[in-house]
């Protein structure tokens, strides 16, 4: 999905904006809309659709989704009526968030995420969702 290899990985240091992201991973509206973003690409009115949930309501969640770069725009699209309609999709992403101010040696981060996918690859499908053979490159920065 990415195409920069950048954004495969995602590390955060403890910040107002890592916590805004770990405030948008518990809030349930924006699980929801990212579970259905991760099977397939929607529109704002189908999430709604889906979810049963007012317009409104759901484009407030959109923004801070946006804003936080956990789902993007993949197209615009327009109606008949000349309107535009985003058509939105996940972001694939593997975020990890440091309760200190100092970043730990990225190679031992790396390391370690590497043994969690090798014991996963045993008994778990975390290993689909981290694939290190397609993980040439780290973002690294201290809010968003």
């Amino acid at each position: 999905m990415p195409e920069n290899p950048k954004e495969k990985l995602l590390i955060l240091q403890h910040s107002e904006d890592s916590r805004k992201i770990a405030r948008l991973l518990s809030n349930e509206t924006s699980i929801r809309i990212l579970k259905l973003l991760d099977r397939r690409s929607m529109s704002a009115a189908d999430i709604a659709d889906e979810l049963k949930m007012r317009l409104n309501t759901l484009k407030y969640n959109l923004d801070s989704l946006l804003e936080a770069g956990l789902i993007r725009v993949r197209q615009v699209k327009w109606s008949r009526k000349g309107r535009e309609i985003k058509v939105y999709e996940a972001v694939e992403q593997v975020i990890i968030l440091l309760p200190g101010k100092n970043i730990p040696d990225m190679s031992l981060i790396l390391t370690m995420l590497r043994q969690l996918s090798l014991k996963s690859q045993e008994g778990s499908d975390f290993s689909d969702v981290l694939e290190f053979s397609e993980l040439s490159g780290v973002y690294c920065e201290s809010g968003l």
